[in-house]
């Protein structure tokens, strides 16, 4: 328990220090979101605007380097992060929506099943996540979109579920689908993950 205690504050600490990133690259490129009045061409919508998709989770970044291959692969690796972000919140909320319907979170059991939980996720969108859309500004800066199918990573949620409920009587199988439903309902659009420079 103490393990996902420390994962949540660190999760949350570093999803404020990206929105906190994203906030000042905004400032710097002259952008604004969808309130402000001011666009930049140099700047793709998507990054501006993330799409929201019940059927996909994004991950946005951002990278400039001097070399353009570099620049390319540093947006994606930063895109996945945003993903990672994200993936880590909806398996947090997922805890917290099971202990609400199933009454504990503190079982060994039930702190195994979102130990493994998360680690499938991680694994599923590494592999299941791909390129959506890239977009390089005029000055060689890098923007990488990247899509995770929502039904992959239910199906990889599920997957976990089912194999700790045959393990475990502890494991309250609807209680922690009926989490994952309502969990997934819960993303929102992901926060660019800037260069830091």
């Amino acid at each position: 328990m103490r393990k996902m205690q420390f994962a949540v504050v660190f999760a949350l600490f570093l999803t404020m220090a990206v929105i906190g990133c994203a906030s000042n690259a905004a400032a710097q490129t002259g952008t604004t979101s969808q309130a402000g009045n001011k666009t930049n061409p140099d700047v793709p919508e998507w990054y501006l605007n993330p799409p929201e998709d019940p059927n996909y989770i994004y991950g946005i970044g951002i990278a400039k380097m001097q070399n353009v291959d570099r620049s390319r692969r540093a947006a994606e690796h930063r895109a996945r992060n945003s993903l990672a972000f994200q993936l880590t919140a909806y398996v947090t909320a997922m805890q917290v929506d099971y202990g609400q319907e199933a009454g504990t979170t503190n079982d060994k059991a039930v702190t195994e099943l979102f130990e493994n939980v998360d680690r499938q996720l991680a694994v599923a969108s590494l592999s299941g996540a791909s390129v959506s859309k890239r977009f390089v500004a005029p000055d060689g800066t890098q923007y990488a979109l990247i899509a995770y199918p929502t039904s992959s990573a239910k199906d990889s949620v599920k997957g976990v579920i089912e194999n700790a409920a045959s393990k475990a009587a502890t494991i309250k199988k609807e209680a922690a689908l009926k989490a994952m439903d309502n969990a997934i309902n819960k993303i929102t659009a992901p926060q660019p993950v800037d260069s830091g420079e």
